[in-house]
């Protein structure tokens, strides 16, 4: 299965979204934003949600996290 597709069937799967990090560890994907954006191409709605999470130092850093909009069948 493509990287798209791992992404959107992950997607669906969880509703509270993807983050560069969790794309990363879960799915072995390193360009999510090209991913969302390849995805966006074909129709499907994405959420572009801000984040803010901590960092290792114990600070704070702003991400986005990624949302299926609607449900979406990938074929």
């Amino acid at each position: 299965m493509s990287q798209n597709g791992r992404l959107l069937a992950w997607l669906e799967q969880h509703p509270e979204g993807i983050t560069q990090l969790g794309a990363f560890n879960i799915l072995g994907i390193c360009r999510l934003s090209e991913r969302i954006r390849e995805i966006e191409r074909v129709g499907v709605e994405i959420l572009h949600e801000p984040v803010t999470v901590p960092t290792r130092e114990g600070k704070q850093a702003h991400v986005i996290c990624y949302k299926l909009q609607n449900s979406f069948a990938y074929g």
